[in-house]
């Protein structure tokens, strides 16, 4: 991801999934990511549904 201001590349400085908090299938995981460009003090942060759920619980 480019700068808004100078064009220059950001550097991605957080990495984590995150959820609505909702229950059953209203449930939904999104990839967030946290972007930085430190010569503007620009600090951007995306989050994208995922296709599919991560997580697996253990089958009993």
């Amino acid at each position: 991801m480019n700068c808004p201001t100078c064009n220059k590349p950001m550097r991605k400085v957080r990495w984590e999934i995150t959820n609505n908090f909702k229950v059953g299938k209203d449930f939904k995981e999104y990839d967030k990511v946290t972007y930085e460009c430190k010569d503007d003090d620009i600090w951007i942060t995306t989050e994208i549904p995922l296709a599919e759920k991560l997580s697996v619980k253990p089958s009993k």
